[in-house]
């Protein structure tokens, strides 16, 4: 960790991390409560543009006051660094829910959680905010069930004027799975561009996958966006409702005019098909939103009473070693591994991941500047320590030049998870992959 205390606040551990900057959990010394901080990066601290852009992140946020909407309570600066003190929200991400532990989420239900995310995102418009980056991840579900809207970096105020340095027409800002076809050819943004965007976190919470998932790069899925009308919800989940496919459809129609002109008249639809619902006395299982408090850093998971989970067949273990364990109903893995650290560990559905594959690479360039090394300790130092330095060396180098094994899991949204380890773990490595193959080849 790099640093004990920022300010007035004790760090406790690393929440995340990001090209940009880190998210650490902390406690005010005095008063004892938890927060999260959000530090940016030095290097990035003393670049102007990016220095004004989280300021007015800071700025934003503090004229934002709403129970869906995560709260900010101080934005400090230092000589080295900017932070953020934010509400800390102790549960998990809705991308997380929906992709490791509940699946699809059935449409009452989801109308209803659907709802607080759009009361949030309607009061930031009512104040002239556009988030500009609404998706699973940027909302987290709080231990009772609460909804919080997260991660306003790149929220533009349409009321300021002043703002075009850092929002300027052309510059592309957003998520790629979620941006509308106007942030995909860089144009100016209004409310409806969250509204589309609000459209496929939607269409994600009932089908439990993305429209774009089974698209292999940036611009396939950009000319999608633009070009294309949106995949069939009933495609990737053939329960859905004709009803919630035609609001999901206006939504995120190509042209602003044509979708719901504000959030108030998005919530009137669901509102109405909610009472459609109700109407025929459609069946439904219920969800319980209770999520635990975190215990030993793992993630908490809801309580979900589905019948079809309550009959689930009994999990047992196929697999363990030290890249993690498999089950009939799931994998553990170490998220972030790396050559110096083991990572956080993690889980997914094994009905949840599309393939795992394993490939080697070897570090060619380390491994010529220790042959380097060896050879100018041996030629400046021509005495038997220097012949025992260069062994060593020579020793180091040919580890460079070993495979080193690296596992990539991919899920069914396209996202990637990766594991690299040394030259020494490749059977192991090996081992594990074959159990998984062998294990997704089983699965119902």
């Amino acid at each position: 960790m790099s640093q004990s205390s920022i300010a007035d606040y004790q760090v406790l551990r690393i929440l995340g991390k990001g090209g940009m900057g880190t998210v650490y959990l902390a406690k005010h010394k005095q008063l004892g409560h938890k927060v999260a901080i959000k530090e940016l990066k030095p290097q990035f601290a003393k670049d102007p543009l990016i220095r004004s852009r989280f300021q007015k992140e800071a700025a934003l946020m503090a004229n934002l006051s709403h129970p869906n909407i995560v709260a900010l309570y101080d934005y400090l600066e230092t000589a080295e660094a900017i932070y953020i003190i934010l509400e800390y929200i102790e549960g998990i991400t809705l991308d997380y829910y929906i992709h490791s532990v509940s699946g699809a989420i059935p449409e009452e239900r989801a109308i209803e959680v659907f709802s607080k995310i759009l009361d949030a995102v309607g009061y930031a418009h009512q104040r002239g905010i556009v988030h500009r980056d609404l998706k699973p991840a940027n909302i987290m579900i709080s231990p009772i069930g609460n909804i919080k809207v997260l991660d306003f970096g790149i929220a533009k105020n349409i009321y300021d004027k002043t703002d075009t340095q850092l929002t300027q027409i052309g510059m592309r800002m957003g998520t790629i799975y979620y941006m509308s076809p106007e942030q995909i050819r860089a144009r100016e943004l209004d409310q409806r561009s969250d509204i589309y965007s609000l459209g496929i976190c939607l269409f994600e919470m009932i089908a439990a996958q993305n429209p774009y998932i089974n698209e292999n790069s940036e611009f396939d899925i950009s000319q999608k966006i633009v070009h294309e009308p949106l995949p069939s919800l009933r495609k990737f989940y053939p329960k859905a409702s004709e009803r919630i496919q035609k609001i999901i459809n206006k939504a995120t129609a190509k042209n602003p005019t044509e979708r719901f002109q504000s959030i108030e008249a998005f919530q009137e639809a669901l509102r109405q098909l909610s009472e459609f619902n109700q109407n025929i006395q459609r069946p439904s299982p219920t969800v319980e939103w209770i999520i635990q408090p975190l215990k030993n850093g793992h993630e908490p998971l809801p309580k979900d009473s589905e019948p079809e989970l309550l009959e689930a067949k009994p999990e047992y273990l196929l697999f363990d070693n030290q890249f993690g364990h498999i089950t009939n109903q799931k994998v553990s893995f170490y998220r972030g591994r790396d050559l110096f650290e083991k990572g956080e560990p993690s889980e997914i559905a094994l009905k949840l991941l599309i393939s795992a594959e394993i490939d080697t690479h070897r570090e060619i360039i380390s491994g010529l500047v220790f042959l380097t090394l060896t050879l100018l300790v041996v030629w400046f130092l021509f005495h038997w320590i220097g012949f025992v330095i260069g062994l060593f060396l020579l020793g180091f180098a040919g580890v460079c030049f070993a495979p080193f094994p690296r596992i990539t899991l991919v899920r069914k949204d396209l996202k990637k998870v990766r594991m690299r380890a040394w030259p020494w773990h490749i059977w192991s490595a090996n081992a594990y992959i074959f159990s998984l193959k062998d294990a997704l080849d089983r699965r119902d």
